[in-house]
């Protein structure tokens, strides 16, 4: 398919349309039987322009102060692109500024239509990393070595354009395209994408019989599931697969023999073979993975059983699929089956996603069409259903859209569903339940338990990695949550009604009910509608409720959190809840009424009977999980869980965006009721769960204490801390607490970084205290070409760790989710600064809820509490600095309590490299300068 159009770009000061001003303006026309044709002008801006955007332009004040006006510029641009289809990445940005600054200077907007490459790309290509022209262009192999100049970034978007187009005439079948043709239909401002499907819609049904097969060049991300089968298996020993010459070291040239790997491999066997508990502390470089991985295999190949091991964070359950497992199949001749499992919430239902085939108008808003675009082709083409491989499609942005095609423990009909046999979900719970080893996260392992073992069924070995995580995790996961959007969603299964369409299991119930023959049909329908009527009238309740919440907190909460400590400081919560109840009570009988009369009917005279039979029966099972919610919220236990409100974000006012959240405080029963009794053995490992090389504080909130004979081993890290480290704490600084302590501590940042010349990472436990050394030292660095990268400036946290890489000497500021989960090993990572301790914020709802109850029992909560998180937390701060045995490096702390309070010690103590306290600030100059000059 041809198409002729004008590809633009532009590059401007900042992103602010009305004061922020276009530099540079790049067009290209490529047309069908002749050579492209360039526009380029450099546009003289009336304010300086920030340093960091010549920096990523290369444009020198040269060009633009010989560049035409902006009136001049736009009037040259106009005539350049005449009628003609223009076409952007990221077209809202590109032509939301042109239009601004044509409005500005008494032009008409562009009526040109609009073609987005970053929407093409969204919709055809899911399975790439993003959708950043650069990734796009790099995809297509079109070189984009100047990116960030506007001429460039045309001619590149141009040519990614005519990719796209030839992409999707060998890989997208027409029966995908129409689809994409007939749901763009319903977008009310994006014709040109409408125009675009349509055109490739009207040439692929002239050439459809020439092709055979599509989607050949369409592979999602990582596997889910790893079949082992070796030719000639043998039986083999810990020692076999980690000595000198044994079966790693025959694999890998850079082998290395560690003692504690073997050691803890050894443990971990050991323990399975036992039906112990142990507890596993690896440091960091021990190779814990390989050490748990290799005796669950051994285990489970000679007893026939199944290891579950669950982690925290998605880095590591791709290390484990990617590379561990991938390396063991490579190196060990033992068979062994592995899957990566997640929660129901991640799978699409193959029944539901056909129901919006078939009522689309009537599911989905104008708004949610774009998000549904995201996912046709990924739906068309993927083998696991797990939306995770979606590149394109933002479950928190597309959240709703989402909710209309997930997996639904409550809708789902099991194997009495047509669709049964293509399951994504029930295809992967299969192969898990076949599986060695079951690779799951924390959240999925104490949903599970509390229901009984219906994800993973049942087991008796488990590992859990990163299990300094549990403690925080496991009060939330374990607790009850409830939010407008949530229930909004319940009654939209129900019921739903949308300009002149309704939709919902009643409306479904209804129609069957009219198509089929038995007598107590009208009596069936009029409880029908009556239950419609019913619904109509008062979920409005529920959005009030959640609205004043959302008040409540934004007005007096702080960090959109608000704890409710006594039932009368918020009785409206308790009124409207009380309201609701009685509705829900209604409801639950509405419910009932309907299950009654339809109890009544011959299977075989009512169309679809058992699957509206199962819809009635989980609809009221949902009831009663949401009625018992209902009133223990209602009736709440304030000495042993925390109740508080929040606020979720959102643009939308007038959205009720309130949500109520009670926890337990202590888990140790729970997960010795729950979890526990029900293994022969488990493994608990964390580079960072003993404090002064004891057990005692996470083995209490974990509720090992309870146990008998818990196991124990510390492994000790392979590297030379004494050799690769230095810990530097300025204790000559004010107290955080005091006024001066923030500008002193950004004045040591600023010469910490510039004394030493090396890539530098900074921690910080608030925001607050991060965008204030960020507002103070960005010029600053600017001027000294010293790259500083930001959490929470417009970048994702895996592209600011790409980035800071990348730049040699940068600078990164983090908070919370930069302390732990972060591997930069060598020279990006040399010098790591905290700026505070890190301890918890004691107004945290659930924190102080806690403290408040140790405090009660006669404990000081500080020592029980707050002190040993903040040591943990520390001792994974540090081991950020250094990953691999030629890191070398230094920390540097700006909290002055090390040294002025008598829990100092504790800091000082919980780290292996040596500790130094400078008097000043040019001493801590000095160890820096001798350090780096070392190396």
């Amino acid at each position: 398919m041809k198409l002729n159009f004008v590809a633009v770009d532009i590059e401007t000061t900042g992103f602010d349309f009305v004061e922020c001003e276009i530099i540079e303006i790049g067009a290209v026309r490529f047309t069908e039987n002749s050579k492209p044709e360039y526009f380029s002008i450099f546009i003289k801006p009336q304010k300086k322009v920030p340093k960091f955007i010549k920096q990523l332009t290369h444009i020198t004040d040269e060009q633009l102060n010989s560049g035409d006006s902006l009136v001049e510029a736009l009037t040259k641009f106009r005539e350049f692109i005449g009628d003609d289809i223009v076409v952007c990445h990221n077209a809202s940005f590109d032509i939301g500024f042109l239009n601004q600054k044509l409005v500005d200077n008494n032009f008409p907007i562009l009526s040109n239509e609009v073609l987005d490459t970053l929407d093409l790309s969204r919709i055809y290509l899911p399975f790439i990393l993003n959708h950043k022209l650069g990734t796009v262009a790099d995809y297509f192999k079109i070189d984009l070595t100047n990116a960030h100049r506007a001429i460039y970034d045309a001619e590149a978007t141009g040519k990614v354009l005519q990719e796209i187009i030839l992409f999707i005439d060998r890989n997208i079948p027409l029966i995908v395209n129409h689809r994409l043709f007939e749901v763009s239909n319903f977008l009310k401002d994006h014709f040109g994408l409408t125009y675009f499907l349509g055109k490739i819609v009207e040439h692929q049904k002239k050439t459809a019989l020439l092709h055979k097969k599509y989607g050949k060049e369409i592979t999602f991300g990582s596997p889910n599931y790893i079949e082992h089968n070796p030719a000639n298996p043998t039986d083999i020993t810990i020692d076999h697969v980690f000595q000198n010459a044994g079966l790693l070291d025959n694999h890998f040239e850079k082998y290395e023999l560690r003692d504690g790997q073997v050691e803890m491999a050894k443990a971990v066997l050991h323990n399975f073979q036992n039906e112990e508990f142990l507890l596993v502390e690896a440091g960091t470089g021990v190779g814990k993975s390989l050490a748990y991985l290799i005796p669950s295999i051994l285990h489970t190949n000679k007893n026939n059983e199944k290891v579950i091991i669950s982690t925290n964070t998605k880095n590591l359950q791709e290390q484990l699929f990617d590379k561990d497992l991938p390396t063991i199949k490579k190196s060990v001749k033992t068979p062994f089956k592995a899957t990566l499992l997640k929660g129901r919430r991640n799978y699409i239902c193959q029944r539901k996603w056909l129901e919006t085939t078939l009522d689309f108008g009537k599911m989905f808003s104008k708004y949610e069409v774009k998000s549904y675009l995201n996912l046709v082709v990924w739906k068309e083409f993927t083998k696991t259903g797990d939306i995770s491989e979606n590149s394109s499609f933002n479950l928190s942005r597309d959240g709703r859209v989402w909710k209309k095609v997930v997996s639904d423990r409550f809708l789902c009909q099991g194997r009495k569903c047509a669709h049964f046999q293509d399951c994504y979900l029930m295809n992967i719970r299969k192969k898990a339940e076949d599986s060695n080893v079951v690779i799951i996260n924390h959240h999925l392992l104490l949903a599970n338990m509390l229901s009984q073992n219906s994800a993973l069924g049942e087991y008796k070995y488990l590992i859990i990695d990163e299990a300094h995580n549990i403690p925080h995790l496991a009060p939330k996961e374990l607790g009850l949550e409830i939010s407008y959007p949530e229930f909004n969603n319940f009654f939209a299964q129900l019921y739903s009604k949308k300009n002149r369409y309704q939709s919902g299991i009643l409306i479904g119930l209804k129609t069957a009910s009219t198509k089929s023959t038995f007598s107590q049909k009208d009596k069936l329908l009029e409880k029908i509608e009556t239950t419609i009527s019913f619904l109509e009238d008062e979920k409005s309740i529920f959005e009030n409720l959640f609205k004043k919440v959302g008040e409540t907190v934004e007005q007096k909460g702080n960090f959109g959190k608000l704890r409710i400590v006594n039932s009368d400081d918020f009785p409206f919560i308790f009124e409207e809840l009380g309201k609701i109840i009685v509705i829900w009570q209604k409801l639950s009988r509405h419910i009932m009424r309907i299950k009654d009369v339809f109890g009544t009917i011959e299977k075989q005279l009512f169309i679809d009977y058992d699957k509206h039979k199962d819809f009635l029966d989980n609809i009221s099972m949902r009831i009663d999980e949401y009625y018992n919610t209902l009133t223990s919220l209602y009736n709440p236990d304030l000495k042993n869980f925390a109740f508080w409100m929040e606020a979720l974000k959102t643009n939308d006012k007038k959205y009720p965006n309130g949500t109520l959240v009670y926890c337990p405080l202590n888990v140790e029963n729970i997960l010795n009721d729950s979890l526990y009794k029900n293994l022969k053995s488990l493994v608990c490992t964390s580079a960072t769960i003993t404090i002064r090389e004891k057990f005692k504080y996470f083995s209490g909130r974990m509720g090992f204490d309870l146990l008998e004979d818990v196991q124990e081993l510390i492994v000790q890290s392979p590297f030379d801390f004494q050799k690769q480290a230095l810990v530097i704490v300025a204790g000559f600084l004010p107290d955080p607490k005091d006024r001066f302590f923030s500008s002193q501590s950004i004045e040591i940042i600023k010469n910490s970084v510039e004394t030493s010349k090396a890539g530098t990472m900074a921690l910080f436990t608030s925001y607050r205290n991060m965008n204030e050394a960020y507002e103070a030292l960005s010029d600053h660095f600017e001027q000294k070409d010293i790259p500083l990268f930001t959490q929470g400036k417009g970048m994702s946290r895996t592209a600011i760790l790409k980035e800071f890489q990348k730049h040699k000497n940068s600078v990164l500021f983090g908070t919370s989710s930069f302390w732990e989960g972060v591997d930069i090993p060598g020279e990006s990572l040399e010098l790591l600064i905290l700026f505070k301790l890190p301890f918890m914020v004691p107004s945290e709802p659930i924190v102080e809820a806690f403290l408040e109850k140790l405090e009660a029992e006669g404990k000081n909560s500080f020592m029980h509490y707050m002190l040993p998180n903040a040591i943990l937390k520390y001792r994974q701060g540090f081991g950020r600095l250094i990953r691999h045995k030629t890191d070398r490096g230094i920390v540097l702390v700006l909290d002055n309590r090390i040294k002025t309070k008598k829990y100092g010690s504790y800091f000082v103590e919980t780290i292996p490299a040596k500790t130094v306290f400078p008097q000043s600030a040019i001493e801590i100059e000095d160890y820096l300068a001798r350090w780096f000059s070392k190396f």
